[in-house]
């Protein structure tokens, strides 16, 4: 059995028989919020926006609104469980110790498919677009030039990591500057609605109903979905917990604003949602339009590049939710683990990076986008419900000033994401709820019919 201790400087160990197994803690706060906003990529709002547009129609700024409203409350929710538990494994880890050991891991299990599927959805976006660039180069080769420095980047560790990930975020946000500035030009010169400020960016009376808006929310939370992955890397960070959950939510915030400037000039420059030629390239339609093929190709090329740091991002948030689920065996120990030299979970990003590369070139993007964020807003369900059964029940945190942060926030944030759920897409129900499906049979076969604590299997189990 494993035991787990907290060191002075809140290093935490677990490990069989007192052998040491930590991963190696190099971030600060910044590198976290950078983390955060490669994750969730300031540029993605530019590769959802056909898609989104159509789905909403025409309400992308709005439907961003409500999945930041969503993702505020949760994030926050994130922030008090990495305060109590800074450790690897995030949603499953909190939850586990919140509410039960059962119940953690199925919404460990939930986050996987999240998890898996994000790094798949961010090869294919980045190759799709080098493609426009490329057309010659076949789509399996092209997602080999994304796939192969990803792994090796973090297999070396998240030091270097969070060097590429600044680098990256700064090209990024210098991106949407441009785009924003030429937009503007082009809007002055009669392009599109032909004005800078108009409601036409924002609500159009003829096309809103509320199920095309929770439709676009649903999609938009895939821009959000970053945030959840700083609290992976708490045990990477050498900061406290407390600073961890700041992060988080600064990162979505941040990212928020840059998301609904994008999309705002993009609605406004190219109100016609159905006349796009391709959801999937929509954008660089839009930069050609308002700056020509030069700002569609180096946009299209920041977009493709940028696809190697979120990826970096993705993969090593959700290797290392492998690893915390591998660390207490409820997955097998082979995802636990850790490089001997750079102390990565070497095994768990192998892994990632086969599952990432068969699945871009299997799957197509469209139903990556109606399935991605079951599993998410199932985790966030469950963290929004752990702050309020850890601070409110266990430890009766009752007073006046408490019902806000540990009744309030966590309450409205579950809300607000099984409202979304529920306007999810069919297909989205059924591929999540098939897959939560396999989890209970799994935990079942493992737990002996439920008679088994799951943190307490044997190693040789597996």
């Amino acid at each position: 059995m494993e035991t787990e201790t907290t060191s002075i400087n809140g290093s935490v160990t677990i490990g069989t028989s007192g052998q040491k197994a930590e991963l190696k803690r190099v971030l600060k706060t910044r590198d976290l919020v950078i983390f955060g906003m490669v994750f969730m990529a300031p540029v993605s709002a530019q590769t959802l926006f056909g898609s989104l547009a159509q789905v909403s129609q025409g309400h992308a700024v709005l439907s961003y609104i409500v999945g930041l409203v969503a993702m505020i409350f949760t994030a926050y929710s994130y922030g008090k469980m990495a305060e109590v538990f800074p450790i690897a494994g995030s949603t499953y880890s909190y939850t586990s110790r919140a509410i039960h050991p059962y119940v953690g891991f199925i919404a460990g299990w939930s986050m996987l498919l999240d998890y898996v599927l994000i790094p798949i959805l961010l090869y294919k976006l980045s190759a799709i677009y080098a493609m426009e660039l490329l057309p010659s180069i076949p789509l399996w080769l092209m997602l080999l030039l994304f796939v192969v420095p990803v792994t090796v980047f973090n297999c070396i560790g998240t030091q270097v990591a969070s060097r590429v990930n600044i680098f990256m975020t700064i090209i990024m946000v210098l991106s949407i500057v441009l785009f924003v500035g030429f937009a503007i030009k082009a809007l002055l010169h009669g392009v599109g609605v032909g004005s800078v400020f108009s409601m036409q960016g924002i609500y159009h009376a003829q096309t809103f109903t509320w199920h095309s808006l929770i439709g676009g929310a649903s999609i938009a939370v895939l821009s959000f979905l970053g945030f959840d992955a700083v609290t992976t890397m708490a045990e990477d960070s050498s900061v406290s917990g407390k600073m961890v959950g700041k992060a988080a939510v600064l990162a979505c915030v941040i990212s928020a604003v840059l998301y609904v400037a994008q999309v705002y000039f993009a609605t406004l420059t190219f109100p016609n949602f159905t006349a796009f030629q391709s959801p999937d390239t929509a954008f660089f339609e839009i930069t050609t339009l308002v700056g020509g093929s030069g700002l569609a190709t180096l946009l299209a090329l920041i977009i493709s590049l940028s696809g190697i740091s979120t990826a970096l991002a993705g993969q090593a948030a959700a290797s290392r939710l492998l690893y915390g689920m591998g660390r207490e065996r409820v997955l097998p120990k082979f995802f636990a683990h850790l490089h001997p030299k750079h102390k990565t979970p070497a095994y768990s990003i192998l892994f990632m990076a086969a599952t990432g590369y068969i699945g871009a070139v299997l799957i197509d993007l469209s139903v990556l986008f109606l399935i991605i964020v079951f599993g998410a807003l199932i985790g966030f369900l469950c963290v929004n419900l752990s702050v309020f059964i850890e601070y409110y029940i266990k430890r009766q945190e009752r007073s006046f000033t408490a019902f806000v942060p540990y009744v309030l926030f966590p309450l409205a944030g579950l809300v607000v994401c099984a409202y979304i759920m529920w306007g999810m897409d069919r297909i989205g129900h059924i591929v999540g709820g098939s897959w939560l499906v396999l989890g209970i049979i799994y935990l079942a076969i493992m737990s002996k019919g439920f008679t088994k604590k799951v943190e307490m299997f044997k190693e040789d189990s597996f």
